[in-house]
């Protein structure tokens, strides 16, 4: 079942590949600069002789900057976030740490159990002391290299740490825990995103956190499953524990850049029309560069999302507005009409206190 499940995934992340109309829909237009080596090339070739060492371009003076100072607070937060990227692996790296980790680990427990049985006074005990004594400092140096490893420690240190009542060290472990939680993907997925819900079409949802748990709601619906509800969760509590990531073949791994996807255990939401008999479904969500999906595994159905430009946004949005009017011009006037009325509210409130102040006309 589980074998059928990943050629399901893999079929989608295929089929994916290929459809770049639907990732250019997603993004705002953006401008290429020209390598250098293009542009010298592109003068010579009406005739001009190459320059073998051609002063660099200026793009500053092509494309200047905007004449602001960046707010110090701001320039100290991306210096924060340019460290925290810098501290830990990601991607495939991430993956070959894993695996360096947990063969160190084996070769840990092997020579401490050798150690056990070999006598004190044998030559061989300190040779393996020592090599206990290595492997314990390398292991704790590549850890520290795994944000999610580290955001595993630093939440139960923190919770010792509040136990204690210890104020400072509590303090500490929290900012240690949300640098490392910056750095996994995962949690990192809040906002609009668009994804195409096979004939309903385009819809977007927003991605929302409840502690450790992915909340997807969606804000344009269809007839099955309709604006306001919950789309999907996944439950990221145990991520260290998630399941095995999937492995792309040599040429899936040049289209995407990557030869590991990510994935974790969710649950999706289906209904028939009407939003009748909602069911929640067995669920996947598979991380895919600056992209995810979620996967309906019963259903065989598989949701590619990714951001939309802020011009896609305000179409679709208008488009649900405009599509529920029709639909339902009375509830949405009766909506219209109750956020008037709560509005009116307290602007009257408002409106009696100035005017019962000292000093206020009567």
């Amino acid at each position: 079942m589980r074998s059928s499940h990943l050629c399901c995934l893999l079929a989608a992340l295929r089929a994916m590949a290929v459809c770049t109309s639907l990732v250019h829909a997603f993004q705002a237009p953006m401008r290429s600069i020209p390598a250098r080596n293009t542009l010298h090339a592109s003068a010579a070739s009406e005739g001009d002789s190459i320059d073998k060492n051609p002063r660099p371009t200026n793009y500053e003076d092509e494309f200047p900057l905007p004449d602001f100072e960046v707010p110090e607070l701001r320039q100290l937060r991306w210096e924060r976030e340019a460290l925290a990227k810098g501290k830990y692996a990601s991607g495939d790296a991430l993956y070959e740490l894993r695996r360096t980790i947990a063969y160190l680990r084996n070769e840990l427990i092997d020579t401490r159990q050798q150690q056990q049985i070999v006598s004190i006074s044998n030559p061989n005990n300190k040779r393996m002391k020592h090599r206990i004594s290595e492997l314990e400092k390398e292991l704790l140096e590549l850890n520290g290299r795994d944000a999610e490893f580290v955001a595993a420690v630093s939440r139960e240190l923190l919770a010792k740490a509040k136990s204690a009542g210890d104020e400072g060290l509590a303090k500490k472990y929290s900012a240690q825990l949300d640098e490392a939680r910056s750095q996994i993907p995962q949690f990192n997925l809040h906002g609009l995103w668009v994804g195409k819900y096979g004939e309903n079409g385009y819809e977007m949802i927003n991605v929302t956190y409840s502690d450790d748990t992915l909340i997807a709601t969606k804000l344009t619906g269809d007839n099955n499953v309709p604006k306001g509800e919950i789309s999907f969760t996944v439950d990221l509590a145990h991520s260290t524990a998630a399941l095995d990531p999937i492995e792309l073949n040599s040429k899936a791994a040049k289209q995407w850049g990557k030869s590991f996807l990510p994935r974790f255990v969710g649950k999706g939401q289906v209904a028939a029309e009407g939003f009748v008999n909602p069911t929640w479904l067995e669920g996947q969500l598979i991380l895919v560069g600056r992209f995810f999906s979620f996967a309906w595994l019963p259903l065989g159905h598989q949701v590619f999302f990714g951001r939309p430009s802020s011009e896609l946004t305000l179409k679709m949005l208008r488009e649900s507005k405009s599509n529920e009017l029709r639909s339902d011009h009375v509830a949405v006037m009766r909506d219209a009409m109750e956020e008037a009325w709560e509005e009116s509210y307290w602007i009257e409130r408002e409106a009696d206190n100035f005017f019962d102040e000292d000093g206020s006309f009567e």
